[in-house]
């Protein structure tokens, strides 16, 4: 039985719910804080999202996704455009190449795997970045940036839980 439009349109939506927190989410995240410096070493905030949905909905994020979610962040970030799609899909890569591991595994074993992948993340992004501009990083905002992902990483896994299971529920 085919769907209704209506059904059609209700499933495409609900497709766009990743990708739309997603988008939210950065742009918290890049609102300006009355921490100096807070932006240069705030949490990779894309990361955690296309992390988690990589692991436990790969069918809602794709590498599109991912792919257009750098851009925006390169382009909300000032950063030279292309390195944060290409950090992410890397991200996604790796994350589905790895599925079957990541398969019924739990939380903490998902949180240690980030602290891996988020750690090659922010090195690449860093030596790509410190290539294309000449602007090296400071190793302590990178060390602030990493370790806000990990802390953050439970806040942002419940919260794309609570939306998995709205995900979930029938129309």
């Amino acid at each position: 039985m085919r769907p209704t439009p209506w059904q059609s349109l209700i499933q495409t939506l609900r497709s766009l719910i990743p990708f739309g927190l997603s988008v939210v989410l950065l742009l918290i995240a890049i609102v300006p804080m009355t921490t100096p410096g807070f932006l240069r070493a705030g949490p990779m905030v894309t990361v955690l999202c296309v992390y988690y949905w990589a692991v436990h909905r790969p069918d809602m994020m794709g590498y599109l996704g991912g792919f257009s979610l750098g851009v925006l962040e390169d382009i909300l970030m000032n950063t030279p455009l292309g390195v944060s799609s290409l950090v992410l899909m890397l991200v996604q890569a790796v994350v589905l190449t790895q599925y079957r591991f990541f398969v019924g595994k739990p939380f903490l074993i998902t949180w240690w795997a980030l602290a891996l992948v988020a750690l090659g993340a922010i090195l690449l992004k860093a030596l790509i970045i410190a290539v294309l501009t000449g602007h090296v990083t400071a190793p302590g905002a990178l060390l602030a940036s990493y370790g806000l992902t990990l802390l953050l990483y439970p806040v942002f896994a419940w919260v794309f839980a609570w939306a998995d299971v709205l995900l979930s529920k029938e129309a």
